[in-house]
């Protein structure tokens, strides 16, 4: 993370180098925290889909309605499917923010 940070400060990243140091670090940081909602809302919601919902029923009522309409039909296949393009949309902006660029190098490192 500090390399990848210093590399943004420096303008050895693609946007960076193209945009404002900030920009990449506000499009990095936010890309890695959907991610990471992306990710644990699909471990949720594929986790929670074999088990029963009366079992939640009274003691979590949201995640209840919640569950009701994700496992309803092939909404759960749906949802799966367009998760899968919001990681590539994710994992490209983080590239684009933090990647180095060709011939980089920070602190001595290549």
């Amino acid at each position: 993370i500090v390399l990848i940070m210093g590399l943004i400060a420096t303008s050895q990243t693609k946007l960076s180098s193209e945009a404002h140091p900030a920009a990449a670090y506000v499009l990095i940081w936010v890309a890695i925290l959907w991610l990471t909602m992306v990710e644990g809302g699909q471990a949720s919601i594929v986790g929670l889909a074999p088990v029963n919902p009366e079992l939640y029923r009274e003691s979590h009522p949201v995640a209840y309605k919640c569950a009701a309409i994700t496992t309803k039909g092939d909404n759960l296949d749906r949802y799966l499917l367009g998760r899968q393009f919001m990681v590539v949309l994710v994992v490209f902006c983080v590239n684009i923010s933090g990647g180095p660029i060709g011939g980089a190098e920070l602190w001595g490192l290549p």
